[in-house]
This record gives structure tokens, C-alpha cells and sequence, in this order.
């Protein structure tokens, strides 16, 4: 049968448009200028290599805040007196306890239970409660399954000078001697917490006597170490090791002793040579010696070599020299400084692994132990020594940039094997050729667009990445790799949502690439964090989703790339401890806890698209009579969405109805249909389409609009 009638003479010819798949999105421009297969808005979408537009997975609770709020003790304090003979019930998911002395408890707050075994997860613990009565109160701040058994004891009236009242920052540790263990630690102000992220387990990583955190920091792990930088202040660092009680130490800080001359007594054994030093030589492995005097050896004065410690006083190097044995009194000197000498790390914000070493800004001396005075210069940074951190040349490994501008360093990134980039808050810099660092050179890469976000910066493949006063840029290598700016932002077709951003705050953005796709979080519109995240699909060449939690409070603080196999995936975490894994829940469903103690929230997927607006490619005005869609529901969920219309010339807004309306129920899971629908002769010079998820992850595969030109009238259409 026909879809229409034989058309006679004066009839008028049905015309289509439409998409048979979506690659992206573009908010720049008008959405009859798009072409077929791009979007006007996505959000919450993934676009992925079949073209299918489908709403994305649920990002899942991983381990709850590990903040307890902003302060150990509120005015007025009640002290209770312990309750030690409370039964617990399992009702519902939730705890009841009963035989409470809760007369003087407020209506809500935190108490610690002990004593209650049966139950998953375990309820003992400081934990979040409401109160029912004088005698019983309830803990819902998860849900919880079992049957309790044993008697409970309660405290109320906690005060702790240890808690941990926020978190000041983050990064992804996994232990190089062990493959599955894979870890976010946090720097709080009191301690370093350690968050498996396949079991949710937290271990306390101390803190040196004395030391608390009150501002911001950036972490890093390098050399099987984990680095807190904390800017104007001694920098910790922790040896990535569990066993025993695991504790950050400060780095060494104060008067730098130059290298000392290692006497010593020498065998060589295949070119194989053993140092055996009259004392201690406090060298690492990695560094390098100068043979100072031979003695009677079969060294040459002058040679260097790479040393490997065995203990404190003896270390091997390989040389190409006969066998000796027992030889006495050589004489080995480490590299001196020249000019002003070496220093210890100089309290920077933050640092970056390149080349064996790290590299960072040089904003402050260090003129004694834990003491730095600001050197008010901003645009310069200096490297370690090799595979040493605490060493770093005053002269020879410090590089200024833009000397006397108004300019000052916002990040760096090690681009390659010999090439660091400098990004500065208004040009952009490389330093090539650093193997070796007195013959590394500088220059200018541009001075036309800068960076506004140190963790907006990552590499794909051949290009740089980063945030920018316009928006998303990239620099990539051409001819002959030359590294080079591009001329017009990355971030050019969504241009509409990048000016939503708060300038004010954008600072505080971060990135991270995962699964052919760069994930920006972003503060958008009046919001002083984080609170959505814009993704570019690296496969399609386009923006693909604008990613948003229907909760307010929801935000990100940092994003990290962290785990083994199916565990592997991207990690959004926040300033009260929080860790939530992206993309991760088929049900459609964002598991996520955005209060201190608050109870988890399951929050459907709010995915939402809307099409170009089709106009046969005429500007002539038509008359719309129906529309027609293909739709598969997910694997393991059903489907159902809103459907809605919108003409333009003369403006109308038309609902539609629901999937449900068209296929008497909900999309059965895995189910796939064609739908077509009446638009009512609807008059206007373009149409396009909006549909809103509500249940599930459905896919649309394809939309298509069928009318006829035969609006002729010399009226205006508004």
C-alpha cells in the first residue's frame, strides 16, 4: 500500500527531511544552518559510531563523602551520656535503634554506633540519623540489608579534634608493584586518605606532627612517590607504601649542602664495578659521578658514570675497563652547581613529571628550613635533577619566560620526549631539547591566546588540549613537527555554552581524555564549582553532550582517569570526599551523595535532544502533516520519552506525546520500533524536534518530517 494517495495535478508534492544519525552537536549556529546529523542540543547524550543518539549510562556511588562538615563542634554542645544496651532492627533499609536516651537529641545529627554485626554494609560507624521519638531514632544514610544482631552501643556528643572537615585535593595513585590496586587520595585538612576504588575501602595516610592544610593543593605521583604541593609551604610527600602505618613526611627544605668527595676502594669484575665508600655517599640511584682522582684504578679522571646504590655505602657503575680488585683511595665527586648553587624544592602550587624529573614554578627561595621568601617573579620554573627531587639548579634549570610582562605561569605539560610546554596565562611557550638542560632552548609558541585552567590541559595523540579566554583550544604538530596553534577554537560549534561559563571561577575546571572522548567540567551560568561536564568525541569530530545531575548540589572538583579492566573508567570527585564513577550504570540511574551525611539519591538520567530544523532546504513556508521515528530501547531497561515540536515562522510550540502514546506501553527492553505521528498541518517555515527521557536509555536512530510547500501567502509569518 502506498504511503500516499496518487498525486493529481493540483496537488501538492510531500517533500522529507531529516536524520538518519547524529554525530554531535552545534549550538553557534541557527539550527536550519546545521547539517544532517548534527543536533542543536545534547544533553546527557552519547553519539556514538552507529549514529545513534542514546541517553548516557548513570554514574555510580563509589564511596561516600569523607568529609564530616565544616566544624567538630556546633553551639549550644549537649553532652549525652552513653547508651549501652540499644537494639537494632532492620527496617526497610534503614536502622532502627530503640531503647535510646534521645530526650535531649536534636532532630537530627550525627552519632557513632558500635556493637551491630548482620548487616550490609556495617552501620557501626559515625553515622548520620533523624530522631523518631525520646527513645528510638533511625539510619537511612544508606540502604542496608541483613538481620542486626548484638547489642548496640551509642554515642552521642562527638567531639573530634581529628575530624576531617575538608578536602583540598586529589589525584590517582596505583601501586607499581601491584596492577589491580588502584587508589584516589585525598589531601583533607588534617590527614591524606587513600579510597580503594573497587572496594570503597579508606586507609589514613598521616600527616607529619604538626602539619595541618588549610588551602588548596595539587597532588602527584612520580617516582613511586606521592607529592602534596601546597604553594609557600614545604611540600609532603608519601612513599606509596601500606605496610605499617602509612604517613607523609615533609621534603627536605633549609641550607642545600653541596656534594661532598666519596673516597673509596674499587673492583672491577667484567665491566661491572662495586664502590665500596669509607662513609655514607647519600646518593640515589640515577645520579651521576665524576671520577675526581683514579688513584692506582684503571679509571680515566674525568669519566662520568650512572650510578646504582646498593646500600648507603656502596653503589655499582658499569665502565670499560679491565678487571681490578681492592683498589684504594679513588676518589669520586658528585655534580656541583654552578653560579648560585643548588636548592631544595622551592614551595611550589604544583609540579609535572618530565624527563626523570619534575618541573615547576620557581615563585619562592628557600632561605631556611620550612622557610621561603617570594622571589615576585611568576612566569619562570625550574627542574630537579635526575630521578632527584629534592635538588634543583639555581642557574642551569631554571628558565624565565616573558621577562618584565604582564604574564605569569598557569600550568605545564610534557609534551614529548624533549619538549616541555609552558602555558602561561597569556602565551604559550615550549622548551625543546631538554635532555639535557644547559643545552635546552626556548621559545615562543604564541602570544595570541593563553591558558585559564592548569587542569584543563591533556594530550591526544599529536595535540594539546586546554581552556582558554575563547574558549577550547589545541596546538598540534604540522610539517616536520613543528609544534603550532590552531587559529580557531575546538570548542568554536558550542560557543553558545562556552559563554556560560563563570569566568570568575573558571580557574578551577579540569579534563580528562578516556575512551576517545575529552571530559571539560565546567561552572556554568552563576555556579562557583563545577557543575557540568562537556564532552568532545574524538571518533565523530564533534561536541557530543552537555553531561548534567537533576541535583543542584551535585559538582566536580577533579576528574581521574584510575583503575584495572572493567574497574578502569573516569572518576569524578569532589571537595567533601566524595567519588563517583562516570558512565558506569546501564540502568540509567546517577547513584550520587551530595550532603555531608546525607542519603544517597537515585536520580534518573535526565537525557534530552533536539534536532536542526528541517526545511527541505527552501525558504519557502511549509505545511507540516507528520513525522516519523526509529527507537531502540537499551539492553536492560525499558524506555519512554516526551516528543515535542517546534515551528518557527510562525512560531509554535506542539506536543507530541509520548513514546508510550505511540506503542501502548513503555519500550520493552531491547525493544525496537517505528513510530509516526500526526503534526496537524502545522504551518512554518522549519520544524524541529525535542525529546525528553524520562524512563530509561532509549536510542534514536533516526527522525524524519514530511510537509508540503503550499504556505503561498504574501502575509508575514511571525
Amino acid at each position: 500500500m502506498p504511503e500516499y494517495r496518487t498525486y493529481a495535478g493540483l496537488d501538492d508534492r510531500i517533500s522529507k527531511d531529516g536524520d538518519v544519525g547524529f554525530i554531535g552537536f552545534n549550538n553557534r549556529l541557527r539550527p536550519d544552518q546545521l547539517p544532517a546529523g548534527m543536533l542543536a542540543d545534547s544533553q546527557n547524550m552519547r553519539t556514538d559510531r552507529r549514529g545513534e543518539a542514546q541517553v548516557r549510562k548513570g554514574i555510580d556511588l563509589v564511596s561516600n563523602p569523607l568529609s564530616t562538615g565544616a566544624a567538630a563542634l556546633v553551639l549550644p554542645f549537649t553532652l549525652v551520656a552513653n547508651d549501652t544496651s540499644v537494639t537494632a532492627t532492620q527496617t526497610g533499609g534503614a536502622v532502627v535503634l530503640t531503647n535510646v536516651t534521645a530526650t535531649n537529641f536534636p532532630s537530627s545529627g550525627t552519632v557513632n554506633v558500635s556493637g551491630v554485626s548482620g548487616l550490609t554494609p556495617a552501620v557501626n560507624g559515625n553515622r548520620a540519623y533523624t530522631k523518631n521519638s525520646s527513645t528510638q531514632i533511625t539510619i537511612a544514610d544508606q540502604t542496608y540489608s541483613g538481620t542486626a544482631s548484638g547489642t548496640a552501643t551509642v554515642k552521642f556528643g562527638i567531639l573530634n579534634d581529628n575530624a576531617v572537615n575538608a578536602i583540598y585535593g586529589s589525584c590517582a595513585f596505583s601501586d607499581p608493584n601491584a596492577s589491580a590496586s588502584q587508589y584516589v587520595i585525598f589531601s583533607s585538612n588534617i590527614k591524606g586518605v587513600a579510597v580503594n576504588i573497587a572496594t570503597g575501602v579508606t586507609t589514613d595516610i598521616a600527616y607529619p606532627t604538626g602539619v595541618t592544610v588549610s588551602d588548596t593543593t595539587s597532588m602527584l605521583q612520580a617516582f613511586n612517590k606521592v607529592f602534596i604541593f601546597r604553594d609557600g609551604e614545604t611540600a609532603l610527600e608519601w612513599n606509596g607504601s601500606f605496610s605499617g602505618t602509612p604517613a607523609f613526611t615533609k621534603v627536605a627544605s633549609g641550607t642545600y649542602t653541596q656534594p661532598v668527595q666519596i673516597s673509596s676502594t674499587v673492583t672491577t669484575a667484567d665491566g661491572k664495578m662495586t664502590v665500596t665508600a669509607g662513609s655514607a655517599h647519600n646518593l640515589s640511584t640515577g645520579k651521576e659521578v665524576i671520577v675526581e682522582a683514579k688513584a692506582g684504578s684503571n679509571l680515566i679522571e674525568g669519566e662520568r658514570y650512572i650510578v646504582t646504590v646498593v646500600n648507603s655505602t656502596t653503589f655499582t657503575i658499569f665502565v670499560q675497563h679491565a678487571n681490578e680488585s681492592n683498589t684504594q683511595n679513588v676518589i669520586f665527586q658528585q655534580q656541583v652547581s654552578v653560579g648560585l648553587g643548588f636548592s631544595h624544592m622551592p614551595a611550589p602550587p604544583y609540579a609535572v613529571y618530565h624527563q626523570r624529573r619534575l618541573v615547576m614554578p620557581f615563585k619562592f627561595s628557600v632561605t631556611g628550613t620550612d622557610s621561603f621568601t617570594s622571589r615576585g617573579i611568576l612566569d619562570e620554573v625550574i627542574a630537579s635533577d635526575i630521578l632527584d627531587t629534592d635538588t634543583y639548579d639555581q642557574i642551569y634549570a631554571q628558565y624565565r619566560f616573558n621577562a618584565g610582562e604582564a604574564d605569569f605561569n598557569v600550568g605545564l605539560h610534557s609534551f614529548s620526549e624533549d619538549t616541555l610546554m609552558v602555558f602561561n596565562r597569556n602565551s604559550i611557550h615550549i622548551i625543546s631539547n631538554t635532555t639535557s638542560l644547559q643545552g635546552a632552548s626556548t621559545k615562543l609558541l604564541t602570544n595570541e591566546v593563553g591558558c585559564v585552567s592548569r587542569q584543563s590541559i591533556k594530550q591526544v595523540g599529536n595535540q594539546v588540549i586546554f581552556l582558554s579566554d575563547n574558549g577550547v583550544y589545541s596546538t598540534q604538530f604540522f610539517d616536520a613537527y613543528n609544534l603550532r596553534g590552531t587559529d580557531t577554537p575546538l570548542s568554536e560549534p558550542i560557543n553558545s555554552t562556552i559563554q556560560r561559563i563563570n569566568k570568575a571561577h573558571w580557574d578551577k575546571s579540569v579534563a580528562v581524555y578516556f575512551d576517545n572522548r575529552y571530559y571539560l567540567a565546567i561552572p556554568l551560568d552563576n555556579s562557583t564549582k563545577n557543575n557540568a561536564i562537556i564532552i568532545y568525541n574524538f571518533l565523530n569530530k564533534q561536541w557530543e553532550s552537555i553531561d548534567q545531575v537533576a541535583d543542584t548540589d551535585f559538582h566536580v572538583s577533579n576528574l581521574l582517569v584510575v583503575g584495572e579492566g572493567d574497574a578502569r573508567g573516569v572518576y569524578a570527585v569532589n571537595d567533601i570526599g566524595g567519588v563517583q564513577k562516570l558512565d558506569e550504570r546501564v540502568d540509567g540511574v546517577d547513584r550520587v551523595v551530595t550532603q555531608i551525611g546525607g542519603q544517597q539519591n537515585n536520580i534518573n538520567v535526565s537525557g534530552s535532544l533536539t534536532t536542526r530544523q528541517y526545511t527541505f532546504g527552501s525558504l519557502e513556508r511549509k505545511n507540516w502533516k507528520q513525522f516519523e521515528m526509529h527507537i531502540e530501547s537499551g539492553a536492560s531497561t525499558v524506555s519512554n520519552f516526551d516528543i515535542s515540536a517546534e515551528t518557527e515562522n510562525p512560531d509554535f510550540d506542539l506536543p507530541l506525546g509520548t513514546l508510550s502514546d505511540f506503542v501502548g506501553s513503555t519500550l520493552e527492553e531491547a525493544g525496537d520500533v517505528s513510530i509516526r505521528g500526526r503534526i496537524g498541518n502545522r504551518r512554518g517555515y522549519g520544524i524541529q524536534f525535542t525529546i525528553n527521557n524520562t524512563t530509561g536509555r532509549p536510542k534514536i536512530r533516526a527522525i524524519e518530517a514530511d510537509g508540503s510547500i503550499s504556505f503561498r501567502s504574501t502575509n508575514k509569518a511571525e
